[in-house]
């Protein structure tokens, strides 16, 4: 059953407002996987990383904004301590303390160049937000002043990160501990201060973690799913020979941006580059539309096969076996089931359709990224690994055909929540062929 935009939307709030109070990452797995792994704590500073971790996305210190690290997120494996930032006094009043009172934090505040006085001193707004007194204080204000003043009682400040890191660490009791990094940095910083501990690269584990969903992340992949389904279907609803893929590509951010979304890529026919093409829908053709997008860093992934008017036979005849192929593996999702089992799944039934196409039939687990899974050997280059199904994954398996010289292009995709004894859609699911 297809949600409208109001009703989708209806529940956004509630959403943020859990965010407002803790990361959405599920700790109870991460505090297993930190155990298996041998790790003792893990400290993060990609924005994405951390903002699984504490539920803020430090969008001055990303690479579109060209800045090297400024934050960074401390999980420590004993649960008595409470994740804990580590950030400078102006991010921390700026930015950091209008997402929300996130009371349970332990928070580091370091001090900014232009910053000024006794490093153990520094006053709730940074120095280039002093107070004149000219008037009474805006509610943003008062907000940044009273939260970052609470934080400078509970901790004073230090004069820069790697003290303010090494502070944390030690306080945590993490300093002589084994701790998982995903940055350079916070390994350099660790070393320059003699930190007798182990430090271990942790985007593998960090990956481990990631592909067994909390309740909420459940519910912001169920938000973002069905967001970027609706845009999808506004795309393909206005599909028409003559449509040109540039302007449809526009339409999906568009409608993306309208359903609080952000769109990430739509591939068109095969066709993902954003530069001018003269591309442009034809009467007969069989085309499919993949719209990936976020809501709240957490992703949908979705794609539709449109015939315009009467497509090709053998694009009709792929096309069908390539549903009947999707039926076949979405009845056999489960906990216990390898990726190689859907795989094969997926293959055998066309085999038995008597068709012979290739179809790759690949599943990823999707969440802050659109294949947010670990890799077979855990070194530098992604290696794809047979893994396991388990309860709250997101499951995707791609449809496509890979035959070329049949009218088009033939791809159907939805999410999947694996469940004690199966898997539902976190999204509506239609009709995976549509004739407009």
């Amino acid at each position: 059953m297809t949600i409208d935009a109001a009703t989708l939307m209806a529940g956004d709030d509630a959403l943020l407002e859990q965010l407002q109070q803790r990361g959405p990452m599920n700790f109870a797995r991460a505090y297993d996987v930190m155990e298996r792994f041998g790790l003792d704590g893990l400290v993060v500073t990609d924005p994405l990383n951390v903002f699984h971790m504490l539920g803020y996305w430090p969008q001055i210190a990303t690479t579109r904004q060209g800045q090297p690290p400024t934050t960074f997120a401390i999980l420590a494996r004993d649960q008595r301590q409470a994740p804990a930032i580590v950030t400078s006094h102006f991010i921390y009043y700026y930015t950091f303390v209008d997402g929300g009172p996130r009371e349970q934090l332990q928070s580091y505040i370091y001090l900014d160049a232009a910053d000024a006085g006794d490093e153990r001193q520094a006053a709730p707004h940074p120095a280039f937000f002093a107070d004149r007194g000219a008037a009474a204080e805006t509610q943003v204000e008062q907000r940044r002043r009273e939260r970052t003043a609470a934080a400078l009682r509970a901790e004073p400040s230090l004069a820069d990160a790697g003290g303010a890191l090494v502070r944390a660490l030690k306080a945590m009791g993490l300093w002589t501990g084994a701790i998982g990094y995903d940055h350079p940095l916070i390994r350099a910083i660790g070393e320059r201060h003699e930190r007798p501990g182990a430090m271990v690269p942790a985007d593998t584990i960090l990956r481990h973690i990631r592909i067994i969903k909390s309740p909420l992340e459940v519910a912001l992949m169920r938000r973002g799913a069905q967001g970027n389904a609706l845009a999808v279907d506004a795309v393909v609803g206005s599909v028409k020979a003559g449509a040109n893929y540039r302007d449809l590509r526009r339409l999906f951010a568009v409608e993306t941006a309208r359903l609080s979304n952000r769109a990430v890529f739509m591939t068109i026919d095969r066709v993902s580059s954003e530069l001018p093409t003269n591309d442009a829908v034809h009467e007969g053709q069989s085309l499919f539309f993949d719209g990936v997008s976020h809501f709240q860093n957490y992703h949908g992934d979705y794609a539709r096969t449109v015939f315009v008017g009467e497509p090709n036979a053998a694009a009709r005849r792929t096309a069908a076996a390539i549903v009947e192929g999707w039926h076949a593996i979405r009845e056999h999702l489960r906990p216990g089931v390898s990726y190689r089992d859907l795989t094969t799944l997926g293959l055998e039934t066309l085999r038995k359709l008597g068709v012979d196409d290739q179809v790759g039939f690949g599943p990823h687990s999707v969440g802050m990224m659109h294949t947010d899974e670990p890799g077979a050997d855990g070194g530098d280059f992604f290696v794809k690994d047979n893994l396991i199904l388990q309860e709250n994954m997101v499951l995707s398996v791609d449809c496509p055909s890979l035959e070329t010289g049949i009218g088009g292009s033939i791809h159907i995709e939805d999410l999947m929540l694996i469940t004690a004894d199966g898997a539902d859609p976190i999204h509506h699911i239609g009709d995976h062929i549509i004739t407009v």
